[in-house]
């Protein structure tokens, strides 16, 4: 909207050109009309206004000297000069002062909105100029946390103060819709920014610290403007520093998020009213002490435990009121350790085409919501694993058993050989226990010593000690007594009875 004063000692001109252009278009409005430029200089400070619209010749300040002043204080205003006046010196002097054009009396209307249109696509075109290169800057101070004395000089704020209101969930373009609105209705500045898919940042400006009341109320309207779908809000507090634009932000988004325990469609918090709340966002880390039993339940892959231990998790984050980043903090360290014990988790994981856990949960409206998009996630890979492994079970044993066989003389390294079957190495240890009934252990030696019963019998010329490190028992002695406990007697009696 282009926002006009008129400034002309002649009450009936100043008056009809009002009229004239409000009843023009609604993209026109008249915000002041003026006898004198003495009286809009002294005003002109505390205005809003794009265009002037003065007559030459006035008592106090005429036409020509109300153009220079302005251009010397607000050089961003544009100014049309009336006059009844054809000598080509004024008009000179007109463009000279910077005069976007020199208006003969009576006004002809066909020139006039022509320049008054013109004037509005040039002020539109500015302005989306302005604030493209402002989101741009925008956008990187709202997330630095100390941002280089460049950055924050690259800025010129519209106004002194900034307000951050984070907005997630409901319809962007309803937010964006109510804050056009507000900037045409109450001549509110602000720039919406989207931060990532599904959050905005509106900054909003004003002259002076914004109160409690006028920081609440946002709410309602961009309620209206996504009605029936859930909308979370958080408000900082008023700075006028911008290399503090990221503290307002991470107020905000801290506001914002603890919407997750709001049952209600419309969460809307500021950030005075979080901090003299219950909530803890620095509470300890939930997920280190219960660790261990998550493993248990991978290695032995109990699905059912599994599901049951993420939702004893989820509990103790809704009891300390846990915010996203420490939810997703712990949801990750849970992935990491599922990765560790289970090798195959990456790959079958991959094989879902999954978007980054962060931003998942980031999309989330309540603590709900994680727990069900998380847990499905985990468990229809791990249930895709344990399928794979039902399938390898029945050729799993048998392959350790002839890799075995054919390098009894080598150390079984247990995770070597898990990851020959892609299996956990506690889980191959349980099976193959389940199918041959002796451990990984008990079956090497077994093989080991039958191995060498053989040689006793048939290699006479070889001494017992030979025999031993052939069959993968360098030490004498440990040979010896293996042997006795699993045949019964010595290497030596076992030889002297073969050969009689």
């Amino acid at each position: 909207m282009l926002r006009i004063v008129i400034v002309d000692d002649e009450v009936l001109i100043r008056e009809g050109l009002a009229r004239m252009i409000s009843k023009e278009s609604s993209a026109f409005c008249v915000t002041g009309i003026y006898a004198d430029g003495r009286q809009l200089l002294d005003e002109v400070s505390a205005l809003q206004l794009d265009v002037v619209i003065t007559d030459i010749r006035m008592p106090q300040i005429g036409g020509l000297e109300l153009i220079k002043q302005l251009k010397a204080t607000h050089p961003q205003i544009r100014t049309l000069l009336m006059s009844g006046f054809t000598e080509f010196n004024y008009a000179r002097e007109a463009i000279r002062s910077s005069a976007v054009d020199y208006l003969l009396k009576p006004i002809n209307k066909e020139q006039l909105f022509e320049v008054l249109y013109s004037l509005e696509q040039e002020r539109k075109q500015q302005l989306d100029k302005e604030n493209r290169q402002r989101a741009g800057v925008l956008l990187s101070l709202l997330q630095i946390e100390e941002p280089s004395a460049a950055l924050i000089g690259g800025i010129l704020l519209p106004l002194p103060y900034f307000t951050v209101t984070v907005v997630k969930g409901g319809r962007p373009e309803g937010a964006a819709a109510y804050a056009d609105r507000l900037r045409e209705d109450q001549g509110i500045i602000s720039d919406l920014l989207e931060v990532h898919k599904g959050l905005l940042a509106w900054v909003r400006y004003s002259r002076e610290p914004l109160s409690l009341a006028e920081r609440r109320e946002p709410a309602s309207g961009i309620g209206a403007a996504c009605p029936q779908q859930r909308l979370h809000l958080g408000v900082s507090r008023s700075y006028d520093d911008p290399g503090r634009l990221n503290t307002a932000f991470l107020e905000a988004k801290l506001a914002c998020d603890a919407g997750i325990y709001n049952p209600r469609l419309l969460h809307y918090a500021t950030i005075e009213e979080l901090e003299t709340g219950t909530g803890t966002a620095a509470a300890a880390d939930p997920f280190l002490p219960v660790r261990e039993s998550l493993i248990h339940e991978l290695q032995i892959l109990n699905i059912p435990g599994v599901r049951e231990w993420i939702h004893r998790l989820f509990i103790a984050f809704e009891a300390q009121q846990a915010y996203p980043e420490l939810i997703i903090r712990c949801l990750q360290q849970v992935e990491e350790t599922v990765r560790n014990e289970l090798q195959e988790f990456e790959a079958a994981r991959k094989q879902k085409t999954l978007p980054r856990l962060e931003e998942r949960i980031r999309a989330c409206m309540s603590l709900g919501e994680i727990e069900e998009l998380f847990t499905s996630t985990l468990i229809a890979v791990l249930e895709d694993i344990r399928s794979h492994r039902l399938e390898l079970a029945g050729t799993a044993v048998e392959t350790i058993k002839r890799w075995l066989t054919a390098n009894y003389k080598l150390h079984a390294d247990l995770n070597m050989l898990a990851g020959m079957v892609f299996l956990t190495p506690s889980y191959l240890s349980k099976l193959f226990k389940q199918e041959t009934g002796l451990t990984l252990t008990d079956y090497v030696t077994e093989i080991r010593i039958r191995k060498a019963k053989q040689l006793l019998k048939n290699a006479p010329d070889l001494k017992v000690h030979e025999i031993g490190t052939e069959v993968g028992y360098p030490d004498p002695a440990y040979f010896n007594k293996l042997f006795k406990k699993t045949v019964g007697v010595t290497p030596n009696e076992y030889k002297r009875i073969s050969h009689v």
